[in-house]
Order: structure tokens, then C-alpha cells, then sequence
């Protein structure tokens, strides 16, 4: 299955977040053009991860069937195939951090932020459930989560064990709290997370990040896209350039758990032995 991956430097401001969104259907559309089956877009695709101020999130925020899900919608259905991204969503109770999937038949499905970071824990509402959404027209069950969300390995292996073909990843991966933004290769300490994932849970694992800066914090770029069985499909893209990319990657393999003749991770599980970080707990 063909897959694309946008990711750019996001400029800051109400005022450019028409443009911010504008590019973003020009690079996916183009990916479309060459027969990409899905396009991922970062998590806050549209307009900058840092809001500054409650007043600026509330203006940034958009209700789930506003013109980020609406456009997106427009180009999925034009070309029968599916774009995952990243919204500030508006409800009535509060703004949520929410990926949205949608293909040719529209909104397929959201999911919101479970685990908050850094200014979101203050100012956005937490998501409290995973989900799984069905991708009819190319046969595969995908699983969302974002950025933050990768650090937690219950989250990934619940959607693993739920029967993900693949799980998407619209994130914005940043230099808080690391020494080391970039090893030797290019692969930013995410990028290990994501490989680690595909190869345990022989899932596909697209991720799409952005690049820049917002302040003092500096975005990671490095996007990836992992085959089932962890080997490198596309990037990680340059940690400092924007851009847009396709790849071929093998999603239907994650439905074969089996190790060669020498295993099977669902047949060799032993969860009754799993235990003992609830026995910590009571």
C-alpha cells in the first residue's frame, strides 16, 4: 500500500493557519496524484503546537466537522483514499487534542489525546478511550495515537492486541527533555519507539511530525513510516528541512504474527504471568 507522509514547518499565527492548511492539501494532493492510498499529516496540522494563551487556543481550536475535517474530507473523497491529521478540536465542554481519519466516505472516525503534555495538561481535555477504525477500501484495521501517546507502551500494545494492521501517528515531536535530538543516523530517540513497536508487535507504525521552531523549542522532524517486523519503509525525513513523501509499505504482513517456525506472538503470550506491576499498585 502506497503511503504519504507530509511534513512541514508550520508558521505561527491565526493569520496563517488558511496558508498552513492550504499547503498541507497541495503536498497530500500531489501524493494522491501518485496513487497514495493514505496521507498522514502532523498533530496540530494546521497551525502551531505552542498556543501561548487560552485565548489563543480557544482561536486556534475548530469544531470536528470545521474546515480542517471538511477539506480534507473534499480530497479523500475526490481521490478514494484516506488523509489522518491533527486537530485542536472545540467542543462544548473544553478543546480537545484529537487525530481525525477520514476517506471516501467522509469522517471515518477521531480519537483524542489520552496522555496530555506539557501546556496541555492546563488548558485541554484528556481523551479516555482507544478505538479502532475499519479502512474498507483497503482491506486493514488502523489504530491512532499521538505523539506523547508513543511513550506509553499499554496504549499500543491494547490496540495490537485489538488487531491493528497499522497504527498512525500524527505527532509533534519536540527537544523538551532530551540530550540528544538526532543520533548519527538521523533517527530522533521517537524514531526508535516507532521501529521498537513495528518489530514487537509486527504492526505497521506510520508517524508524521513537523519541523522548526516555536520559542525555544525546536520540532524533530525525522517522520517514518516502519513495516511490520520493524525495517525502515520511508525516512526518518531530515530533522531540519520540511517535505512530503511516499513510500510503499507492507501492511497486510502484520496479520501473519508468526516468527518464521520458531514462534507466534499471540500463541506464545502468557498474560497470567503479566501481573506484577498490579500487584505494585494495590
Amino acid at each position: 500500500m502506497k503511503v504519504g507522509v507530509v511534513q512541514p514547518n508550520v508558521q505561527t499565527g491565526i493569520d496563517a493557519v488558511e496558508a498552513n492548511r492550504a499547503l498541507a492539501m497541495q503536498e497530500a494532493e500531489k501524493m494522491f496524484m501518485a496513487e497514495a492510498r493514505l496521507v498522514v499529516l502532523p498533530e496540530c496540522a494546521s497551525y502551531q503546537y505552542f498556543p501561548g494563551s487560552p485565548e489563543m487556543l480557544s482561536a486556534l481550536a475548530e469544531p470536528l466537522y470545521g474546515p480542517s475535517v471538511t477539506l480534507w474530507s473534499q480530497l479523500a473523497v475526490r481521490y478514494n483514499a484516506y488523509i489522518a491529521g491533527g486537530i485542536l478540536e472545540k467542543e462544548v465542554n473544553g478543546i480537545y487534542n484529537t487525530a481525525v481519519l477520514v476517506g471516501p466516505g467522509g469522517l471515518v472516525g477521531h480519537y483524542r489525546k489520552l496522555h496530555r503534555f506539557s501546556w496541555e495538561r492546563d488548558w485541554l481535555l484528556a481523551g479516555n478511550e482507544l478505538a479502532i477504525f475499519e479502512l474498507p477500501e483497503l482491506t486493514i484495521r488502523a489504530g491512532l495515537l499521538i505523539c506523547y501517546d508513543l511513550r506509553f507502551t499499554e496504549a499500543v500494545l491494547s490496540l495490537a492486541l485489538a488487531g491493528i494492521d497499522l497504527l498512525i501517528v500524527p505527532t509533534t515531536w519536540t527537544s523538551l527533555g532530551k540530550r540528544i535530538l538526532w543520533d548519527q543516523a538521523g533517527y530522533c530517540p521517537q524514531n526508535h519507539l516507532a521501529i521498537g513497536y513495528a518489530y514487537a508487535h509486527h504492526i505497521a507504525v506510520v508517524c508524521a511530525d513537523r519541523v522548526g521552531r516555536e520559542d525555544e523549542v525546536t520540532f524533530l522532524g525525522a517522520s517514518i513510516a516502519v513495516h511490520p517486523g520493524g525495517e525502515v519503509a520511508l525516512g526518518p525525513l531530515s530533522g531540519h528541512e520540511a517535505g512530503a513523501t511516499l513510500a510503499e509499505l507492507d501492511v497486510e504482513r502484520a496479520r501473519d504474527k508468526r516468527i518464521a517456525s520458531a514462534g507466534d506472538l499471540m500463541r506464545d503470550r502468557r498474560p497470567e504471568c503479566y501481573s506484577l506491576w498490579k500487584q505494585k499498585q494495590e
